[in-house]
């Protein structure tokens, strides 16, 4: 094993990152949504209506990836693009009555269909979990390698 605990650590995350691409194909196998889907759907049934800049923010995708994401909510009845009065270049995004039911029977399924069995881990185990990514993303500051997370 390297002792270079930045390999070490991108190394992990990368584990991380895979299992979240299986998880994502097994959701969309199981479920007929992947993780960037129900992720925006969920964020999206959080607030009273939101536009995609927002949503770009609150999930860490790019515009082309949310804005393809969208079509496909949309096309399943789960959202609406809304132009509001006041700002008519902005497009806000309301769940429907049919993405609100969605996202309570996905929430359901989740707890007991999670990537990870919080019942091994333990809960206070996940907090620390939790709790520690945090940290570590926290840690990553875009701004020193002018990286830019949209």
């Amino acid at each position: 094993m390297s002792s270079n605990i930045c390999i070490q650590t991108i190394l992990e995350i990368r584990k991380l990152s895979r299992f979240l691409d299986k998880y994502s194909k097994y959701l969309n196998n199981n479920y007929n949504v992947t993780l960037p889907q129900m992720l925006s759907l969920y964020e999206i049934s959080q607030h009273d209506s939101m536009n995609l800049t927002e949503l770009t923010r609150s999930v860490n995708l790019n515009n082309s990836a949310i804005t393809g994401i969208v079509d496909r909510l949309e096309a399943k009845g789960f959202v609406n693009r809304v132009k509001k009065a006041g700002d008519r270049r902005t497009i806000y995004l309301e769940i429907t009555p049919a993405g609100k039911e969605y996202t309570a029977l996905l929430t359901k399924i989740l707890e007991d269909d999670c990537f990870f069995d919080e019942k091994k881990l333990g809960k206070e185990n996940v907090n620390d979990i939790f709790q520690s990514l945090a940290k570590i993303t926290n840690a990553l500051d875009p701004e020193i390698k002018k990286i830019e997370i949209l």
